[in-house]
């Protein structure tokens, strides 16, 4: 069933409308009519399965049928240096599809690029919206403008309960699987590089702040490909502790 998202202030007392460009794709592109039913979220955790009342040229919309929430079981943030062109695009999409939480673009000493304008952050938040309807998830991945490296730093280390994921292509032997515990779900800040890897310095500093360096194999890869790969992982990991739980009950 269509999945489309729909803002908080317009959901309320059982009804909701929608007043954005999804109106003409609904309504001419998809055809809906008064009586079909829609799933729609709100970016927050929550999802309604909705019936069409109304269908205009500027405004949609209906009443709430049943409603559900969806609540995480782990994060992952994701603070990645900007890659070149529109891979940066990509990955966000991917990301998003894969439920990464939060994404942070960072400054680092080999950084190319090192900002996003609004209108680019905008544009961002419309790929992050386009893919969690598409994959069906009920929030949206935060995307946040570049800071520096060692703010990163310090807004990661101050959240409690997680642990901090360097991939590095100078360690050689832990891997991320090292670092689950138990059946319990990781939640996870991941730091990933720009072209050209991180600085030793900055390496010495992740370290002494207590953050994990990983392999995640013999080939360098590239930004987006880095962090496609371990948010995937750590995911997989996630989801094979969660479904073990699961089983026991």
């Amino acid at each position: 069933m269509p999945h489309f998202f729909i803002k908080p202030s317009n959901i309320s007392n059982g009804v909701f409308i929608m007043d954005d460009e999804q109106v003409h794709y609904l309504a001419k592109v998809r055809r809906v009519k008064a009586g079909d039913e829609i799933m729609i979220f709100d970016g927050q955790g929550n999802s309604y399965r909705c019936q069409i009342t109304s269908v205009s040229k500027k405004e949609i919309s209906g009443k709430i049928l049943s409603a559900s929430f969806t609540p995480q079981e782990f994060e992952i943030n994701l603070y990645v240096a900007i890659p070149k062109g529109d891979r940066f695009g990509w990955l966000i999409e991917k990301c998003a599809e894969l439920g990464v939480l939060a994404l942070c673009a960072i400054n680092t000493a080999r950084s190319v690029k090192t900002e996003l304008s609004k209108s680019k952050l905008d544009h961002l938040n419309k790929i992050s919206i386009a893919a969690s309807s598409q994959c069906g998830r009920s929030d949206i991945m935060k995307i946040s403008p570049a800071i520096d490296f060692d703010l990163a730093l310090k807004q990661s280390s101050d959240k409690k309960g997680f642990i901090n994921i360097v991939p590095w292509e100078g360690e050689e032997s832990c891997l991320i699987s090292d670092l689950q515990q138990g059946n319990k779900p990781m939640s996870v800040n991941i730091f990933i590089g720009p072209e050209g890897g991180f600085e030793n310095k900055e390496i010495e500093r992740v370290k002494a702040l207590g953050f994990k360096t990983v392999t995640l194999g013999k080939n360098i890869l590239r930004v987006e490909t880095a962090a496609l790969t371990t948010a995937v992982l750590i995911t997989f990991i996630n989801n094979s502790c969660t479904i073990k739980r699961r089983r026991k009950k």
